[in-house]
């Protein structure tokens, strides 16, 4: 009689053991699942999250090159005038300066956008550029004879060169998709 009651307690404790796991494995399966689905979707949002980003600064950056463009065409209308004969006195030529002008300004607010999206040593490279077309300006604003300015303004024009190359190449780089060569051609696009 003690043989069948260890084996009716084995029956009820393999039972008691077998509903158990089947509960534990149901209850497992949905919490593992919905642990790999959070990760999952923090994955995606991380993902959409760089790529707003990149965009962002894609922009940003294309914004500083437009201004440098701006600025350059601008100042060479300043150039080309003083340069000219025609050239007696600086209020006859204020209006040439407006252009020259709103471009510095919106260089500037490139720049500030520049660092506002990152990363920091990008916003100083926005930044180098300003301050080069700022010098670049300022050589036509000196009282200089002619040709103190040009050489001047070669100066300040090469300089302003190599900020813009510098900051394009740092660009390309801080855009190149990741597990890609840092330098691809084409990363960084203008945005007019």
């Amino acid at each position: 009689m003690m043989c069948g009651m260890d084996q009716a307690n084995t029956v009820i404790w393999a039972t008691a053991l077998g509903i158990g796991g089947t509960l534990t494995a149901g209850l497992t399966g949905p919490l593992l699942h919905a642990r790999s689905s959070r990760r999952q979707a923090q994955e995606q949002e991380t993902i959409q999250v760089r790529h707003r980003l990149r965009d962002e600064r894609r922009a940003a950056f294309a914004t500083v090159l437009d201004e440098c463009e701006a600025f350059r065409q601008s100042i060479n209308a300043v150039i080309e005038a003083r340069v000219a004969l025609e050239w007696r006195s600086e209020d006859e030529h204020r209006g040439l300066w407006e252009p020259t002008m709103a471009a510095l300004g919106g260089l500037s607010r490139a720049a500030t956008n520049v660092a506002i999206t990152g990363p920091a040593p990008m916003g100083e490279l926005a930044d180098t550029v300003h301050a080069a077309a700022v010098r670049h300006a300022d050589v036509w604003r000196m009282r200089l004879d002619l040709d103190d300015r040009l050489v001047r303004n070669g100066q300040a024009d090469s300089d302003l060169i190599d900020a813009r190359r510098q900051f394009i190449a740092a660009a390309e780089k801080v855009l190149a998709p990741p597990g890609r060569g840092a330098r691809q051609r084409g990363a960084l696009r203008r945005s007019r």
